[in-house]
């Protein structure tokens, strides 16, 4: 009896779609893995970003200085009351990353009379020690700067 075109597909044809389909389903993973790890290192910047707006405003409304202290060996950074190195009370932290293959690196602040290069503090008027921090990804030559502006405690992500 002489086959129709409708009597359905070979074996051959439904191992070759399958093939394709796993070859592009492997593209699709490496892309996702690779937006994901990118993603976690945009959210940590924007975590921290917000913890130094916050101790901006903080210090302003309370009317004394707040430090946000880094440590870039443990990957954490710890906010608290007066200026950085006055050993004053914690107010929140430590606080991560939350990523083992995230990084705080060239942390870099000017450093204030007894204070620290490690932290910023802010001022009851606004104001800041200058300087910044960079959070960098395991395999990715892409680093996320946040910065601080002295004379208006200004933060900026780049």
């Amino acid at each position: 009896m002489p086959a129709r075109p409708d009597d359905g597909v070979t074996m051959v044809e439904l191992v070759v779609v399958i093939a394709m389909m796993g070859a592009l389903m492997a593209f699709a993973v490496v892309g996702w893995s690779a937006w994901a790890r990118a993603s976690a290192q945009d959210g940590a910047a924007s975590t921290l970003e917000g913890t130094l707006r916050q101790a901006q405003q903080q210090a302003v409304s309370d009317g004394w200085a707040t430090c946000v202290q880094f440590d870039a060996a443990a990957d954490t950074w710890t906010t608290y009351e007066g200026a950085c190195g006055s050993g004053g009370a914690v107010l929140t932290g430590p606080v991560g990353l939350g990523d083992g293959r995230l990084d705080l690196v060239d942390v870099a602040f000017s450093p204030t009379t007894g204070g620290s290069t490690a932290g910023v503090t802010f001022s009851a008027r606004g104001t800041a020690t200058p300087g910044r921090v960079r959070i960098a990804r395991d395999g990715s030559d892409r680093v996320v700067t946040i910065a601080v502006e002295g004379l208006t405690g200004r933060v900026t992500t780049r």
